[in-house]
């Protein structure tokens, strides 16, 4: 009887696809897959950067380096702003911005769609992502869609091409400034292309074209097949900055290597920032007098009649070199990665983003601080392990529908 007992419940179990455990009181955890762990990781990586650093966005190097030069950065950056200290609203204190809000929607995509993503896709579920479920928006302080948060002018754009004028998808970001946000929530196209750059920036290629142009398209491509490389098994720093550079074109590959080439972790955090920002420089679309004035500062759009933002075959995404440059030059540290992006000041809280997920998709490891963790979970009034979870089942799906079409081509190969 025994044996028969344990028969019948070796095949329930089979049939179930849940492991056969001889003793339930020896069961122990399963471990889980090595890319839930660095999805998981690189994702709190993400939200935490973007809420450190959105309090400081747009300050020069000059500015953050006064104000917190000291600061203990297992806590986050303090509102600067005067409204957003009187309202406890706004950026700061562990408030996410619009990346995360784009990140999350990104992500949402996938959950949706159950598959690959292309320019119809974005017209089709990002824009659903973005206008159909409200969530909480910590600085709002209320329930919004993101798209009444609101996003930012270049979102709104694509939304008002695709929604409201019925553009043909692949048409939808011609026209669009090309900007730095789309390229840095490319995360979730890494993680479901893990293994496979190439696929990855096909990927966002395909889905970018619906929101930006030019050298933001090459950005973003750049980007997720960073982060498939970062998600693969035994990927290393220097594995990631290869394949960035191997698959970057035009500006993009040409500021790249120069970032790189200038960029040195032993050289102190003043002197990554002065070097990797006069780096970049001639790839940013600055008119000549502008170069050779000693303030690094990039002057707004509006206001310079030069060709900033628009489509180029020279010119690159600043975020994007300079995210790959504090990845090189934390060396592996997360600390030292992460100031890396809030002290080059600027956009700080995507490059920071960028950088510390692609080190934590590396390393798979417990780099971020339980406290910071656990802070932007309660603030934002999310559980970004849940939301990991949950998309991590979405790329087992389309995992299964890859193998599926690939046993079709050796069927016939």
């Amino acid at each position: 009887m025994p044996n028969r007992r344990r028969f019948i419940r070796q095949n329930l179990l089979a049939s179930l696809s849940l492991p056969f455990v001889p003793n339930a009181l020896q069961a122990k955890p399963t471990t889980r897959p090595l890319l839930h762990q660095k999805l998981e990781e690189a994702l709190y990586a993400h939200v935490v950067a973007d809420a450190m650093g959105g309090s400081v966005e747009n300050f020069v190097p000059e500015q953050t380096k006064i104000q917190f030069s000291d600061w203990d950065f297992t806590q986050f950056l303090p509102p600067t702003a005067k409204k957003d200290i009187e309202t406890g609203k706004g950026k700061g204190n562990g408030r996410t911005t619009d990346d995360t809000l784009n990140l999350e929607a990104m992500m949402g995509c996938y959950v949706r769609h159950r598959d690959h993503l292309d320019a119809y896709a974005y017209a089709d579920v990002f824009i659903q992502e973005i206008t159909e479920k409200k969530v909480w928006i910590a600085e709002k302080g209320e329930m919004l869609t993101p798209n009444d948060r609101p996003l930012w002018w270049p979102e709104r754009y694509v939304y008002n091409r695709l929604a409201i004028n019925n553009i043909e998808p692949r048409y939808g970001g011609m026209g669009n400034w090309i900007n730095e946000g789309f390229q840095g929530v490319m995360l979730p196209v890494g993680a479901v292309n893990a293994g496979d750059p190439w696929r990855a920036y096909r990927e966002a290629t395909a889905f970018g074209t619906a929101h930006t142009e030019s050298f933001g398209v090459e950005a973003a491509g750049v980007n997720a097949a960073a982060y498939a490389t970062a998600f693969g098994a035994q990927s290393t720093i220097d594995d990631v900055l290869k394949t960035a550079l191997l698959v970057a074109k035009d500006g993009t590959k040409r500021a790249l290597a120069d970032v790189l080439d200038a960029t040195r972790p032993t050289d102190t955090l003043d002197e990554f920032v002065r070097k990797t920002r006069l780096a970049v420089l001639p790839y940013l679309q600055l008119a000549p007098d502008h170069l050779r004035k000693d303030n690094l500062e990039t002057p707004k759009m509006m206001r310079e009649g030069t060709n900033i933002a628009r489509p180029s075959r020279i010119a690159c995404v600043e975020n994007l070199p300079i995210a790959f440059a504090a990845l090189k030059w934390g060396n592996g540290d997360y600390f030292r990665t992460l100031k890396a992006g809030i002290f080059y000041g600027l956009d700080a809280e995507t490059i920071a983003a960028v950088a510390t997920s692609l080190l934590c998709a590396i390393t798979g490891k417990a780099l971020v601080p339980d406290g910071l963790k656990k802070q932007v979970d309660a603030v934002n009034r999310r559980n970004y392990a849940q939301t990991a979870e949950t998309f991590f089942a979405a790329v087992k799906t389309i995992y299964a529908l890859d193998k599926e079409r690939l046993a079709g081509r050796e069927e016939v190969l």
